[in-house]
């Protein structure tokens, strides 16, 4: 009976503990990058952020097929345009609304792919 009383407390603490842990993951947003490896501040606001999370999936996603659908010719010119596009969202730290200008980046990024 000793026994039990004494294990019952710690197994509710370590159950308490793994369900604090385990709830921000189940409601964290999931971009197209992998969020263990974001550096830059842009990445790691975008990663706790499900709307900013769910514009990263779009372009992707649309970046993906855009470069299926682009002849192997302008293939390397669409990539150094994407990556001039990320040091441009980037910036976004300067900003004093960081979120605000992510989330018009991406708008404006996705908007200017789709007229491609």
């Amino acid at each position: 009976m000793n026994l039990m009383t004494n294990t019952t407390p710690t197994l509710l603490a370590a159950g308490g503990l793994a369900a604090a842990l385990i709830s921000p993951l189940a409601n964290a947003a999931h971009p197209s990058f992998d969020c263990a490896k974001a550096t830059h501040e842009a990445e790691q606001l975008i990663c706790k952020d499900a709307e900013l999370a769910e514009l990263d999936q779009s372009l992707a996603e649309l970046y993906t097929s855009l470069m299926r659908h682009t002849p192997a010719s302008q293939q390397g010119a669409l990539k150094t345009e994407q990556r001039g596009w990320v040091k441009g969202r980037n910036d976004c730290w300067k900003s004093d609304d960081q979120r605000g200008c992510i989330k018009a980046e991406y708008r404006s990024r996705i908007n200017e792919l789709k007229d491609d």
